[in-house]
């Protein structure tokens, strides 16, 4: 059931516009079916445009691996984190450590990509909204979710940056958070019976405060060589998710939508994405994103057929393209 419950959850949007907004959404789907086939060729490419650079961004954060394998674990996990609403995330992750490790890359250095991977998207999530709207803030032209989204990331990023400065500069809290996994140790030793023998020695064989400094070593190095390259490939999909918007905006024949309101309404959908408990915004980003754009002078038939032509490239192919990637993979894991 909790799989099926972000599918469900689509239609449930459908289902109100087809009740409540009937004529809007047989407008759409008349636009949609009217669409000249050559308008789904920059659909494709900037779909393709949006693989590329997640796939660029974990690489950059995994040395190691191909492009190849950083697209496919990518599109494998986002599928997972997307599919299933409770616990997606973290079978996401699962599988990513399956596949890095069965590329012989370093538990250290898998360690740090999830880390990086999990840190770097927040300054650019918050950093865009905070930077495109402090001037209508200071000013008092900006919209209340507006002021908010700047008085929230403004503060976040910054203590973030104080945050990860000041622990990758000294190794006291990464000791700090191995004495606790190391207590967390003890306690399941204590606790797993005797008759577990593979259990209590998986449990025997981790030394929690070492990997936490070594971790650090390895994430700091990372860091340092790779920075560039890190914060330039989250860049990148900053500006593929981007051009997903606006090539759907323009494909849909979108009319009164300026390039800065579409950048502003992309940046909050990403805090909305970023704040909400299920995996990729289900629902709240739909109807977050289909409310900037009305705000922006966009009509309800262009907002929602933008919205959905968005979400199609953003939230759905990904969901078919990681899977397709993730049985590729074992299949050819069998094969071998």
């Amino acid at each position: 059931m909790r799989k099926a419950l972000a599918p469900i959850l689509i239609l449930a949007i459908l289902g109100t516009l087809g009740i409540f907004q009937r004529e809007v959404l047989g407008d759409i789907c008349a636009r949609l079916l009217d669409l000249p086939r050559l308008s789904l060729v920059p659909l494709a490419i900037a779909a393709f445009a949006m693989v590329c650079a997640r796939g660029f961004f974990l690489l950059a954060c995994s040395p190691g691996i191909s492009l190849r394998q950083a697209i496919m674990t990518d599109q494998a996990a986002l599928a997972a984190g997307y599919g299933i609403v409770l616990g997606g995330g973290a079978v996401g992750t699962g599988m990513r450590i399956h596949m890095f490790t069965t590329w012989g890359m370093a538990h250290l250095a898998i360690a740090s990509s999830i880390i990086a991977t999990a840190v770097v998207p927040s300054f650019t999530t918050w950093g865009l909204p905070s930077l495109l709207l402090i001037g209508p803030v200071l000013g008092g032209t900006a919209a209340r979710e507006q002021t908010l989204a700047v008085a929230v990331g403004i503060p976040l990023i910054i203590v973030s940056i104080v945050f990860w400065w000041l622990a990758l500069r000294s190794s006291t809290m990464f000791s700090a958070v191995g004495r606790f996994t190391g207590s967390v140790r003890s306690f399941l030793l204590r606790k797993v019976p005797a008759r577990f023998p593979k259990v209590r020695g998986a449990v025997e064989r981790t030394q929690p405060l070492a990997f936490s400094i070594e971790m650090r070593d390895d994430l700091v190095k990372l860091l340092r060589d790779r920075w560039l390259m890190i914060f330039t490939a989250s860049a990148s999909t900053l500006t593929a998710g981007f051009t997903c918007l606006w090539t759907s905006s323009v494909v849909f024949n979108v009319e009164g939508l300026t390039f800065r309101e579409a950048l502003v309404a992309f940046s909050l959908v990403r805090v909305v994405i970023a704040l909400s408990p299920i995996p990729g915004g289900t629902g709240l980003a739909e109807v977050g994103l289909i409310v900037l754009l009305e705000r922006a002078g966009v009509s309800t038939v262009d907002a929602t057929g933008t919205t959905l032509l968005y979400r199609s490239l953003t939230w759905f192919l990904p969901i078919v393209v990681g899977s397709a990637t993730w049985w590729r993979y074992n299949h050819t894991r069998s094969v071998n």
